[in-house]
Order: structure tokens, then C-alpha cells, then sequence
């Protein structure tokens, strides 16, 4: 059931620079050719699973400013695996010219904002395609590559996930891991402790001098599964000025759709303060979603709820894009 949207919600959506710092449809793309111009009706199956949550329409609809395009390789798969993803990210950005853009720095977020685009960068949704060698990294940052994260699924040449092939709480970064630290740091390239066990997720937090995020988790407070966050994982990552994504994931956050997601950035609120909280949906990712937030048009829903729930139009701004800006800035400078 649609949610009425009043006109201070409507406003203020409109108003706020909404970022996702998590969406699949890059894989969506490989997979099926999905097509980014055309207005698709979202997922009618039951939790709707798998892909089908967005397009260019339905972004924009939704209120979408910023786009997190995240790079999903298998551990056999080689560096040209990124590189193909990476020209195809091209190739659609120069396709969509008049609704999307390249977005490296916070500043060519907000001037694509401003032109009425939508600001498109990557994230490296683990490192074991790379093989133990981060020569590659420079480049891909200048290609738009803005976050990596250490581990997918699989255990492999830096770190240890969370869930998965080769997972261990306490195994802590390798030395390969500490080397990818600080060439992702030199390069500007922020560091994403989404996947990373716990013990890599501490090493990662208490020795980085730039912001760490997490850009698609939940908080096992709220609901415990696999994939969350304790409070002191939510704290460490706090601390270091960085942000935490709350997932759209029905199994990771529990029944209850947007209310859910509402629990769960309050907890982080109230856990690690407010400057941590952001959103990474992890639409078409291969998941289940609530209907209500199933496609991205329904975004507005989500400031109402926020609203009916006590926030502040400052915080929900800073949860939806503020605080992101303010940790690529750190990294990136501008």
C-alpha cells in the first residue's frame, strides 16, 4: 500500500541530495541487457526478487542525486573482468549523457545536481579479481572508481569476509590486506568494511587516517543476520568520521519494510550519532526487497516515515547524502 506523501516530505525529497551508495544494476546489465532509459514497472513477484528495481525514470522519480554503481566479479575471474564493467559503466554514462554523469569528488556531485543529472561512481565490491595486485587501482579511480571493498563472499589475498567461503571473525588483514589499505588511501580511493569480518573491520577502523564506510549492512540490534553490524562495529566505524549504509534487504533487516529501515537508522543514530547514518539499498542485488520499497520511485515514502518518526529535516538530509558528501570531500578533497 502507497504511503500519502505531504507536501513537507515532497519538499524536503526534493530538496535533500539523495545518494544510494549501493546499487547492483551494473550486474543487472551484464546479465540481461537491461535497458536504463526505459520506465520499467518494478518486480510484481513476491519479495521481489533478484533485479528489476531500477532504471533512469524511476531514479529520477525517486529523487535520486547519486548513484554508487557497485563492480561484482567471481574469485576465478581475472582484472578484465573490472575493466569490461568499467568501459560498460562508460558506455552507458555516454549513452544517458543528458541524464547521468561521472562523479569523482563531492563537488561534481552536487554540480550534476545542479544540471539536473544524476551522479554516477564506482564501488569494487571486493578485491580477489585483482589477484594480489593493486597496480590497477590509480586507474580506475580516475575511471570514476570511488569506494573498494575488501571481500565479497570469499576469502581472498587481503582480508576474510564475514559470511562465506573461507570465513573467519578473528583471522585479521594480511599483509597483501595492509599493503591495499594504504594504496587505496594514497589514491583517494575510500575504504568499504562491507563483507570484511569483524576482526579486518577493527584493524581497518583503528588505523585509517581517512574516513571508513560501510556501504550496504544492518544493525543486528535491530535484527540479527549474517550480514549486520554490532554497536561497537557501528562505533569503530563512526570514529574514524565515516558512514554506514542501511540496506533494503528483507532477510538482513527483518520484516516491516520501511518502518524496518527506519529502526535500523535510528539505531545507528542513536548508537553512533547521526553523522554516521546513509543508505545503500542493494537493489538488483540478487535479494529479496519489501514492497514498499521494492523500486525507486517509492524513495519519498521513506522521508515521510523518517518524518512520522520524529527526524529532523537536517538529519534526514544528512542520512540521505550530507554525510556522504562530507566523507568524499575528506578523501577526495573536494
Amino acid at each position: 500500500m502507497k504511503t500519502p506523501i505531504s507536501e513537507e516530505a515532497a519538499l524536503l525529497h526534493e530538496d535533500a541530495f539523495f545518494v544510494d551508495l549501493h546499487c547492483d544494476l551494473l550486474l543487472t546489465t551484464l546479465l540481461t541487457g537491461w535497458q536504463w532509459d526505459r520506465l520499467h514497472k518494478p518486480n510484481p513477484l513476491p519479495g521481489s526478487p533478484l533485479m528489476g528495481h531500477v532504471d533512469i525514470p524511476r531514479l529520477k522519480a525517486g529523487g535520486v542525486n547519486g548513484l554508487g554503481l557497485g563492480i561484482v566479479t567471481l574469485p576465478f575471474m581475472g582484472k578484465k573482468t573490472i575493466e569490461y564493467q568499467v568501459d560498460l559503466f562508460e558506455k552507458r554514462l555516454a549513452t544517458h549523457d543528458n541524464e547521468l554523469g561521472l562523479a569523482r569528488t563531492a563537488a561534481e556531485m552536487l554540480q550534476l545536481k545542479e544540471s539536473g543529472k544524476i551522479a554516477c561512481f564506482l564501488g569494487l565490491e571486493g578485491v580477489h579479481s585483482l589477484h594480489g595486485d593493486w597496480s590497477t587501482l590509480p586507474a580506475l579511480a580516475q575511471r570514476g572508481l570511488l569506494y573498494t571493498g575488501l571481500v565479497h563472499f570469499t576469502r581472498n589475498q587481503a582480508a576474510s569476509p564475514m559470511v562465506g567461503l573461507g570465513a573467519n571473525p578473528d583471522r585479521p588483514l594480511t599483509e597483501l590486506g595492509r599493503e591495499l589499505i594504504q594504496t587505496l588511501h594514497e589514491n583517494q580511493i575510500l575504504v568499504d568494511v562491507a563483507h570484511l569480518n569483524r576482526a579486518g573491520l577493527f584493524e581497518v577502523c583503528e588505523s585509517s587516517p581517512q574516513p571508513i564506510i560501510c556501504s550496504h549492512t544492518a544493525c543486528n540490534a535491530v535484527h540479527g543476520s549474517p550480514r549486520g553490524l554490532d554497536p561497537d562495529a557501528l562505533k569503530a566505524i563512526a570514529n574514524t568520521g565515516g558512514v554506514v549504509g542501511v540496506i533494503f534487504v528483507s532477510f538482513f533487516i527483518g520484516r516491516g519494510g520501511i518502518q524496518q529501515v527506519v529502526r535500523h537508522l535510528n539505531h545507528i543514530r542513536n548508537t553512533a550519532g547521526i553523522e554516521a547514518c546513509a543508505i545503500g539499498t542493494d537493489w538488483e542485488g540478487f535479494a529479496l526487497y519489501p514492497d514498499d520499497l521494492n523500486s525507486a520511485e517509492k524513495l519519498p515514502m521513506l522521508t515521510q516515515a523518517l518524518l512520522d518518526a520524529g527526524w529532523s529535516a537536517s538529519d534526514i538530509k544528512k542520512a540521505y547524502g550530507e554525510n556522504f558528501l562530507r566523507v568524499v570531500k575528506a578523501a577526495r578533497g573536494s
